[in-house]
Protein backbone atom coordinates (compact mmCIF):
# COMPACT_ATOMS: atom_id res chain seq x y z
CA UNK A 1 0.00 0.00 0.00
CA UNK A 2 1.37 3.40 -1.03
CA UNK A 3 2.08 5.92 1.64
CA UNK A 4 -0.32 8.79 2.12
CA UNK A 5 0.88 12.34 1.67
CA UNK A 6 1.05 14.58 4.61
CA UNK A 7 -0.62 18.01 4.40
CA UNK A 8 2.83 19.57 4.28
CA UNK A 9 3.81 17.51 1.20
CA UNK A 10 0.74 18.39 -0.94
CA UNK A 11 1.82 21.93 -1.94
CA UNK A 12 5.23 20.69 -3.05
CA UNK A 13 3.60 17.96 -5.17
CA UNK A 14 1.30 20.51 -6.78
CA UNK A 15 4.23 22.73 -7.64
CA UNK A 16 6.07 19.76 -9.16
CA UNK A 17 3.08 18.79 -11.32
CA UNK A 18 2.27 22.33 -12.47
CA UNK A 19 5.90 23.09 -13.29
CA UNK A 20 5.78 20.53 -16.10
CA UNK A 21 2.59 21.98 -17.60
CA UNK A 22 2.24 25.08 -19.78
CA UNK A 23 -0.96 27.06 -20.24
CA UNK A 24 -0.10 30.47 -21.67
CA UNK A 25 2.84 32.85 -21.77
CA UNK A 26 4.15 35.73 -23.89
CA UNK A 27 6.48 35.00 -26.78
CA UNK A 28 8.65 36.83 -29.32
CA UNK A 29 8.54 35.88 -33.00
CA UNK A 30 11.94 34.98 -34.45
CA UNK A 31 10.68 34.27 -38.00
CA UNK A 32 7.39 33.81 -39.84
CA UNK A 33 6.51 31.58 -42.81
CA UNK A 34 3.64 33.13 -44.76
CA UNK A 35 3.06 29.99 -46.84
CA UNK A 36 2.23 27.79 -43.83
CA UNK A 37 1.22 30.64 -41.47
CA UNK A 38 3.57 29.27 -38.84
CA UNK A 39 6.30 30.94 -36.82
CA UNK A 40 9.41 30.18 -34.84
CA UNK A 41 8.79 31.70 -31.41
CA UNK A 42 10.97 32.13 -28.34
CA UNK A 43 9.08 32.11 -25.03
CA UNK A 44 9.53 35.50 -23.36
CA UNK A 45 9.70 34.11 -19.80
CA UNK A 46 12.56 32.32 -18.09
CA UNK A 47 12.31 29.40 -15.74
CA UNK A 48 14.67 29.65 -12.78
CA UNK A 49 16.77 32.16 -14.72
CA UNK A 50 17.06 29.94 -17.81
CA UNK A 51 15.48 30.76 -21.18
CA UNK A 52 12.95 28.24 -22.41
CA UNK A 53 13.76 26.58 -25.76
CA UNK A 54 12.66 28.06 -29.08
CA UNK A 55 9.38 26.55 -30.36
CA UNK A 56 9.10 25.73 -34.08
CA UNK A 57 6.11 25.32 -36.41
CA UNK A 58 3.78 27.34 -34.18
CA UNK A 59 0.43 28.00 -35.93
CA UNK A 60 -0.28 31.75 -35.97
CA UNK A 61 -3.87 32.89 -35.48
CA UNK A 62 -5.56 35.05 -38.14
CA UNK A 63 -9.34 35.51 -37.74
CA UNK A 64 -11.39 34.16 -40.62
CA UNK A 65 -13.32 31.24 -42.05
CA UNK A 66 -14.68 29.65 -45.24
CA UNK A 67 -11.55 30.39 -47.23
CA UNK A 68 -11.31 34.04 -46.18
CA UNK A 69 -9.57 35.82 -43.37
CA UNK A 70 -8.07 38.99 -41.99
CA UNK A 71 -4.30 38.90 -42.21
CA UNK A 72 -1.45 41.25 -41.37
CA UNK A 73 2.29 41.31 -41.56
CA UNK A 74 4.09 39.26 -38.91
CA UNK A 75 7.79 40.02 -38.54
CA UNK A 76 10.73 39.00 -36.40
CA UNK A 77 10.54 40.79 -33.05
CA UNK A 78 6.75 40.90 -32.93
CA UNK A 79 5.24 39.90 -29.61
CA UNK A 80 2.51 37.32 -29.24
CA UNK A 81 0.62 35.20 -26.73
CA UNK A 82 1.49 31.50 -26.69
CA UNK A 83 -1.32 29.14 -25.71
CA UNK A 84 -0.58 25.43 -25.19
CA UNK A 85 -2.95 22.62 -26.11
CA UNK A 86 -4.09 19.97 -23.65
CA UNK A 87 -2.72 17.18 -25.86
CA UNK A 88 -0.22 16.49 -28.65
CA UNK A 89 -1.43 18.41 -31.77
CA UNK A 90 1.02 16.99 -34.34
CA UNK A 91 -1.40 14.63 -36.11
CA UNK A 92 -4.20 17.20 -36.22
CA UNK A 93 -1.79 19.80 -37.60
CA UNK A 94 -0.80 17.53 -40.49
CA UNK A 95 -4.27 16.18 -41.38
CA UNK A 96 -6.72 18.83 -40.19
CA UNK A 97 -9.04 16.12 -38.89
CA UNK A 98 -9.76 14.57 -35.50
CA UNK A 99 -6.90 12.25 -34.61
CA UNK A 100 -5.61 10.33 -31.61
CA UNK A 101 -2.62 12.17 -30.09
CA UNK A 102 0.75 10.83 -31.22
CA UNK A 103 2.09 10.97 -27.67
CA UNK A 104 0.97 11.24 -24.06
CA UNK A 105 2.31 14.74 -23.52
CA UNK A 106 0.06 17.41 -22.03
CA UNK A 107 0.41 21.20 -22.17
CA UNK A 108 3.84 20.80 -23.76
CA UNK A 109 5.89 23.63 -25.28
CA UNK A 110 5.77 21.91 -28.68
CA UNK A 111 1.93 22.13 -28.77
CA UNK A 112 1.76 25.93 -28.86
CA UNK A 113 -0.47 28.33 -30.79
CA UNK A 114 0.52 31.98 -31.28
CA UNK A 115 -1.85 34.94 -31.10
CA UNK A 116 0.01 37.81 -32.72
CA UNK A 117 -0.86 41.33 -31.62
CA UNK A 118 -0.41 41.20 -27.86
CA UNK A 119 2.11 43.87 -26.82
CA UNK A 120 4.24 44.64 -23.82
CA UNK A 121 3.94 48.11 -22.33
CA UNK A 122 7.11 49.34 -24.03
CA UNK A 123 5.86 48.18 -27.46
CA UNK A 124 2.29 49.46 -27.15
CA UNK A 125 0.87 51.30 -30.16
CA UNK A 126 1.15 55.05 -29.88
CA UNK A 127 -1.71 57.54 -30.37
CA UNK A 128 -4.34 54.79 -30.58
CA UNK A 129 -7.79 56.28 -31.38
CA UNK A 130 -10.18 55.99 -28.47
CA UNK A 131 -13.44 55.71 -30.37
CA UNK A 132 -13.14 54.77 -34.09
CA UNK A 133 -11.63 51.43 -34.96
CA UNK A 134 -8.87 51.20 -37.54
CA UNK A 135 -7.02 48.52 -39.44
CA UNK A 136 -3.46 48.84 -40.61
CA UNK A 137 -1.39 51.99 -40.61
CA UNK A 138 -3.67 55.02 -40.52
CA UNK A 139 -3.41 58.55 -39.13
CA UNK A 140 -4.26 58.34 -35.46
CA UNK A 141 -5.87 61.76 -35.17
CA UNK A 142 -9.60 61.15 -34.64
CA UNK A 143 -10.35 64.45 -36.37
CA UNK A 144 -8.69 63.21 -39.55
CA UNK A 145 -10.70 63.95 -42.69
CA UNK A 146 -10.11 63.60 -46.41
CA UNK A 147 -9.72 66.91 -48.24
CA UNK A 148 -10.95 67.85 -51.71
CA UNK A 149 -8.33 65.65 -53.35
CA UNK A 150 -10.67 62.74 -52.61
CA UNK A 151 -14.14 62.08 -53.99
CA UNK A 152 -17.02 61.65 -51.57
CA UNK A 153 -19.37 58.69 -51.98
CA UNK A 154 -22.03 60.94 -53.53
CA UNK A 155 -19.52 62.43 -55.98
CA UNK A 156 -18.29 58.98 -56.96
CA UNK A 157 -21.83 57.70 -57.52
CA UNK A 158 -22.63 60.76 -59.66
CA UNK A 159 -19.56 60.26 -61.82
CA UNK A 160 -20.25 56.55 -62.27
CA UNK A 161 -23.86 57.29 -63.22
CA UNK A 162 -22.58 59.22 -66.24
CA UNK A 163 -20.62 56.25 -67.56
CA UNK A 164 -21.95 53.82 -70.15
CA UNK A 165 -22.71 50.20 -69.30
CA UNK A 166 -20.08 47.61 -70.16
CA UNK A 167 -22.31 46.23 -72.94
CA UNK A 168 -22.72 49.68 -74.54
CA UNK A 169 -21.76 49.70 -78.26
CA UNK A 170 -21.80 52.13 -81.21
CA UNK A 171 -22.88 51.49 -84.78
CA UNK A 172 -20.43 52.37 -87.55
CA UNK A 173 -22.64 55.28 -88.60
CA UNK A 174 -22.26 56.85 -85.15
CA UNK A 175 -18.55 57.48 -85.75
CA UNK A 176 -18.33 60.88 -87.43
CA UNK A 177 -15.04 62.26 -86.10
CA UNK A 178 -11.72 61.25 -84.62
CA UNK A 179 -9.23 58.66 -85.81
CA UNK A 180 -10.06 54.96 -86.20
CA UNK A 181 -6.98 52.73 -86.12
CA UNK A 182 -6.10 50.63 -89.16
CA UNK A 183 -6.28 47.49 -87.00
CA UNK A 184 -9.95 48.33 -86.37
CA UNK A 185 -10.77 48.85 -90.01
CA UNK A 186 -10.08 52.58 -90.15
CA UNK A 187 -7.63 54.64 -92.13
CA UNK A 188 -5.40 55.63 -89.24
CA UNK A 189 -6.08 59.30 -90.02
CA UNK A 190 -8.71 61.57 -88.64
CA UNK A 191 -9.37 63.88 -91.58
CA UNK A 192 -8.88 64.71 -95.26
CA UNK A 193 -7.17 67.71 -96.74
CA UNK A 194 -5.26 69.31 -99.58
CA UNK A 195 -2.50 71.85 -100.14
CA UNK A 196 -0.83 73.69 -103.02
CA UNK A 197 2.08 75.10 -101.00
CA UNK A 198 5.14 73.83 -102.85
CA UNK A 199 7.41 73.92 -99.77
CA UNK A 200 4.92 71.69 -97.91
CA UNK A 201 4.88 69.13 -100.71
CA UNK A 202 8.31 68.66 -102.27
CA UNK A 203 11.84 70.03 -102.63
CA UNK A 204 13.28 70.48 -106.14
CA UNK A 205 16.53 68.82 -107.18
CA UNK A 206 19.47 70.83 -108.57
CA UNK A 207 18.74 72.44 -111.99
CA UNK A 208 15.02 71.80 -111.44
CA UNK A 209 12.19 74.13 -110.47
CA UNK A 210 8.75 73.09 -109.17
CA UNK A 211 6.32 75.49 -110.83
CA UNK A 212 3.07 73.86 -109.67
CA UNK A 213 2.28 71.46 -106.83
CA UNK A 214 -1.03 70.00 -105.70
CA UNK A 215 -1.42 67.44 -102.95
CA UNK A 216 -4.51 65.86 -101.38
CA UNK A 217 -5.13 63.01 -98.95
CA UNK A 218 -8.06 61.08 -97.57
CA UNK A 219 -7.36 58.46 -94.96
CA UNK A 220 -4.22 56.58 -96.01
CA UNK A 221 -4.64 57.39 -99.72
CA UNK A 222 -2.91 60.35 -101.36
CA UNK A 223 -2.71 62.08 -104.75
CA UNK A 224 0.05 64.38 -105.95
CA UNK A 225 0.43 66.48 -109.12
CA UNK A 226 3.71 68.24 -109.83
CA UNK A 227 4.87 70.39 -112.75
CA UNK A 228 8.66 70.53 -112.79
CA UNK A 229 10.93 72.54 -115.13
CA UNK A 230 14.29 70.91 -115.96
CA UNK A 231 16.96 73.49 -116.80
CA UNK A 232 19.57 71.22 -118.39
CA UNK A 233 19.00 68.34 -120.77
CA UNK A 234 19.66 64.65 -120.13
CA UNK A 235 19.93 62.07 -122.88
CA UNK A 236 18.96 58.98 -120.88
CA UNK A 237 19.00 57.38 -117.46
CA UNK A 238 16.99 57.64 -114.26
CA UNK A 239 16.76 61.30 -113.21
CA UNK A 240 15.50 62.62 -109.85
CA UNK A 241 13.50 65.80 -110.32
CA UNK A 242 12.42 66.44 -106.71
CA UNK A 243 11.78 64.77 -103.34
CA UNK A 244 8.46 64.66 -101.49
CA UNK A 245 8.64 65.91 -97.90
CA UNK A 246 8.36 63.41 -95.03
CA UNK A 247 4.79 62.38 -94.30
CA UNK A 248 3.74 62.63 -97.96
CA UNK A 249 5.75 59.68 -99.26
CA UNK A 250 4.35 56.33 -100.49
CA UNK A 251 4.43 53.15 -98.43
CA UNK A 252 5.50 51.27 -101.56
CA UNK A 253 7.13 52.48 -104.81
CA UNK A 254 4.35 54.28 -106.69
CA UNK A 255 4.10 54.38 -110.47
CA UNK A 256 3.52 57.85 -111.90
CA UNK A 257 2.10 59.19 -115.18
CA UNK A 258 3.49 62.24 -116.92
CA UNK A 259 2.61 64.15 -120.07
CA UNK A 260 5.23 62.68 -122.43
CA UNK A 261 4.45 59.08 -121.52
CA UNK A 262 7.89 58.42 -120.18
CA UNK A 263 8.57 55.94 -117.38
CA UNK A 264 8.19 57.66 -113.99
CA UNK A 265 8.00 56.60 -110.33
CA UNK A 266 8.04 57.86 -106.76
CA UNK A 267 10.27 55.86 -104.40
CA UNK A 268 9.48 55.08 -100.76
CA UNK A 269 12.15 57.65 -99.89
CA UNK A 270 10.08 60.29 -101.70
CA UNK A 271 12.30 60.69 -104.80
CA UNK A 272 10.30 61.63 -107.93
CA UNK A 273 12.15 60.06 -110.86
CA UNK A 274 11.80 59.76 -114.65
CA UNK A 275 13.67 57.40 -116.95
CA UNK A 276 14.51 58.74 -120.41
CA UNK A 277 15.73 61.76 -122.34
CA UNK A 278 14.68 65.24 -121.19
CA UNK A 279 15.17 68.40 -123.20
CA UNK A 280 16.65 71.54 -121.67
CA UNK A 281 13.94 73.82 -120.27
CA UNK A 282 11.27 71.12 -120.53
CA UNK A 283 8.29 71.19 -118.14
CA UNK A 284 7.38 67.71 -116.91
CA UNK A 285 4.04 66.86 -115.32
CA UNK A 286 4.02 64.11 -112.70
CA UNK A 287 0.77 62.69 -111.34
CA UNK A 288 0.43 59.73 -108.94
CA UNK A 289 -2.04 58.17 -106.54
CA UNK A 290 -0.64 55.96 -103.77
CA UNK A 291 -0.92 54.62 -100.21
CA UNK A 292 0.87 56.72 -97.60
CA UNK A 293 3.69 55.28 -95.51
Amino acid sequence: MSESLTPQEVPALKREIFSSLHCAMPGIVESFDAASQTAIVRPALKRKGILLPVIRDVPVFFPGGAGSGITWLVSAGDECLLVFADFDIDRWFESGSAENPASERNHALSDAFAFAGFRSRGNALTDLPESPSFFGVHPADVSHIHDDRYYTEIETDTLLAGKSDTDHVHAAGDITSGTLAIARGGSGRGSTGATTAIADIATAADDCEITTAQYAWWGKAAMVRLVIKKTTAVSSGNTTLCTLVSGKRPKYIASAVWGWNKTAQITTGGAVQVNGAISAGASITIMATYILA
